[in-house]
């Protein structure tokens, strides 16, 4: 591995590496390729574990998922996204409620896209909450369901954290069914990444 520098970690072995591509090093380390110039390959470090060091190997692995249940004052949600060469980009499928004055009780199901950009990016620091943190943004449209089906849409915007594996996050989200019903909600939730 040639350097490393914050999360934005450098090879110049590797050529043809397809954006959005997953891997993990000898620590666990999830890397996903950000952009490529030439040989030159840039990635976003995921989930940290411990420092990568240089003279670590990459083992190429399949898509990330991401899968998460979160609840606000007024819906409840549990999503599945997986990286895709559009990355930071992800499609999402969602599932749950909406519930309260405004709604009522109605199960929801949208489809749409994430995208989460991480931290580091933005600031390079030795702090685990910018380290292993991202920001997360959604949008989805989709159906709800109560005494007639009628037209969703969903926007989010967060703050996702990883220990391992797990994560955690809180924002807040947008909901419209149809004209009459439109909620903002603040939301906290937890997940796995694998």
């Amino acid at each position: 591995m040639g350097y490393v520098y914050g999360n934005n970690v450098s090879s110049a072995d590797m050529a043809g590496v397809p954006r959005g591509q997953v891997y993990t090093d000898a620590d666990g380390n999830i890397l996903i390729t950000r952009k490529t110039a030439g040989d030159i390959v840039m990635f976003d470090r995921l989930i940290s574990r411990t420092a990568i060091q240089k003279g670590s190997e990459l083992t190429q692995r399949g898509p990330f998922f991401t899968v998460t249940a979160w609840g606000g004052l007024n819906h409840a949600l549990a999503s599945v996204s997986m990286t895709i060469p559009l990355y930071p980009f992800s499609p999402i499928v969602m599932a749950g409620l909406t519930y309260g004055r405004e709604t009522g009780t109605m199960a929801l199901v949208l489809a749409g896209a994430e995208v989460a950009v991480p931290l580091a990016r933005l600031w390079d620091s030795s702090a685990a909450l910018i380290r292993n943190g991202k920001f997360t943004g959604s949008g989805a449209i989709g159906v709800g369901i109560g005494s007639s089906t009628l037209f969703a849409s969903f926007y989010s915007f967060g703050y996702r954290h990883n220990i391992g594996t797990f994560c955690w996050e809180a924002g807040s989200s947008w909901l419209r069914v149809s004209d009459s019903i439109s909620v903002w909600t603040p939301y906290a939730g937890v997940g796995v990444c694998f």
